[in-house]
């Protein structure tokens, strides 16, 4: 455990890109925002891009894989490394609303439980595990694709028609988990996570500097300005949430799932290269390194704010974005420390 902590530090320092960290910081921060203004035309707007803007940045770092060794250091890396700290801290989580909100061991076993199907069974301080499930389905997923064929029409043609199927209907309406209508760990949401993860893959994963041009970013942010104009003037309607399976929309729903989710990430991604170059980043780079921490863990310290009487939304923001890093960094350096001491 600890050696595979380690290795996957290394990993990641060797292939940090700066803008990237930033988009990435910009996203949590957004998707933590959402879950405390929770309604609203900002939190709708939120919804647009937060959640599509990370699948679109994890297809930048697939590659095809030919070899054996090369399937196994992907899923020990990427998927069963994840996959613990899912179970591990999914339990500890659980356990503790339990114990904060007093409920019964029945409620605790419940929930214990809802970790198996995932997805929208995921609440209280797992309600954003769902995402977890959706990314370890959806890298699997894409980087089988891209490793089977290399032609990449037969890529396309699998991507866009799963997109089409996906955003084709409202929910499974055929299965049920505890009450909810869905397939386990959201699967059907692949189909289009599937699509923005392929894009991040097709795009950009040979070409990062795409942002750097002039001729290519303020088209997109000019574009991006005139979409909010006109959601202002209410000449469209637009509501995403990929885990409920819900798209409402007075545009083509295909049209509208693909474009302006896209549209506003690349745009989210632009201003974080600008960001990249200023003398001051406020800490963006560190957050964005950080992201899964955040995700797993800032529902514990938003309601942890509520319950001491915090309603300063600036203050529940901070501390839902920075509390779960310095948990997650606490918890870094003690295995540091403890690879040290094993090697001594």
């Amino acid at each position: 455990m600890v050696r595979q902590v380690g290795e996957d530090i290394a990993d990641h320092k060797r292939t940090r890109v700066v803008w990237i960290d930033i988009a990435k910081a910009y996203g949590i921060i957004a998707i933590v925002l959402g879950h405390i203004i929770i309604n609203g035309p900002v939190a709708h707007f939120l919804y647009w891009w937060h959640i599509p803007i990370f699948f679109i940045i994890s297809g930048i770092f697939l590659k095809p894989l030919r070899s054996r060794q090369a399937w196994i250091q992907f899923l020990k890396k990427r998927v069963v490394f994840e996959l613990y700290r899912y179970v591990v801290v999914g339990i500890l989580l659980i356990w503790l609303y339990t114990v904060i909100h007093r409920e019964s061991h029945v409620f605790l076993v419940k929930h214990l439980w809802d970790l198996l199907p995932g997805g929208r069974t995921l609440n209280f301080y797992t309600s954003a595990f769902w995402y977890i499930n959706a990314y370890l389905i959806t890298i699997v997923v894409v980087t089988i694709l891209i490793s089977v064929t290399k032609n990449r029409m037969i890529h396309l043609s699998i991507i866009i028609g799963g997109f089409l199927l996906g955003t084709s209907y409202q929910q499974v309406t055929w299965m049920h988990i505890n009450g909810f209508s869905m397939m386990p760990w959201n699967a059907d949401t692949v189909l289009i996570t599937a699509f923005y993860t392929y894009l991040g893959y097709l795009g950009f994963s040979k070409n990062l500097r795409w942002v750097e041009r002039a001729a290519v970013n303020i088209p997109i942010m000019i574009l991006a300005g005139l979409v909010i104009f006109l959601r202002i003037k209410r000449k469209f309607s637009f509501h995403l949430s990929l885990k409920s399976h819900l798209m409402h929309t007075s545009l083509p729903v295909w049209l509208a799932v693909a474009a302006i989710p896209v549209l506003f990430s690349l745009t989210v991604m632009i201003i974080a290269y600008y960001t990249s170059k200023m003398p001051f980043k406020l800490g963006l780079p560190f957050i964005g390194r950080h992201t899964l921490s955040v995700m797993y863990g800032h529902k514990l310290f938003l309601d942890l704010c509520l319950m001491m009487g915090v309603k300063n939304l600036g203050i529940r923001l901070a501390v839902g974005v920075l509390a779960p890093i310095f948990i997650h960094v606490m918890i870094q350096h003690l295995f540091i420390l403890t690879k040290k001491e094993i090697a001594q």
